[in-house]
């Protein structure tokens, strides 16, 4: 049921739809953008990348593996760039694995662990194809949580999609 409408709610509404307006030209005319259209650290999404390597001080071997492929995905879900799997490539990736540590704390009768705490440290470097010079690092990167995971590699593989997430999202701020 429509309710009889007054002058003041009219001049109100009007008030608010070119507040909205107003806002919506000086956020644009400043350069501000949504965070899926800002260009990325490989500038087009048609730009070739590939993981050069993933050091890996631990001895976890199914880590490096791990990070690879979800970097990939990542990357290739952002549309921030094309993944390629070997040279030539525009751009080439390295992920140094500062820390990862894996730990039980809570087991059942039978000695089956039920919580983990994972902690996973490392730092993405990105070159230059053509000069192999660094055009983007991410920092150390760092995150720990805790996780009632049927396995270790399940709890592992967790924190290092977050990880990865966080540094993908890095990878689209330009200050």
């Amino acid at each position: 049921m429509w309710l009889p409408t007054s002058r003041n709610s009219v001049v109100g509404v009007a008030r608010l739809l070119l507040l909205v307006l107003t806002a919506t030209v000086l956020l644009s005319g400043c350069g501000y953008t949504l965070a899926g259209k800002e260009k990325g650290i490989f500038g087009s999404s048609k730009a070739t990348v590939r993981m050069g390597s993933v050091e890996n001080p631990t001895m976890y071997a199914w880590l490096p593996p791990r990070l690879r492929s979800l970097m990939r995905d990542e990357i290739h879900k952002r549309n921030l760039a094309r993944w390629v799997d070997s040279s030539p490539s525009d751009y080439t990736m390295r992920i140094v694995i500062n820390e990862f540590r894996l730990r039980s704390h809570m087991q059942n009768t039978d000695d089956v662990t039920l919580i983990y705490s994972a902690s996973l440290s490392f730092e993405a470097i990105v070159y230059s194809g053509a000069k192999n010079a660094v055009v983007w690092r991410s920092g150390k990167e760092s995150l720990s949580r805790t996780y009632d995971a049927k396995n270790e590699q399940e709890a592992g593989s967790e924190l290092a999609l977050l990880l990865v997430q966080r540094v993908c999202d890095r990878m689209r701020h330009n200050f």
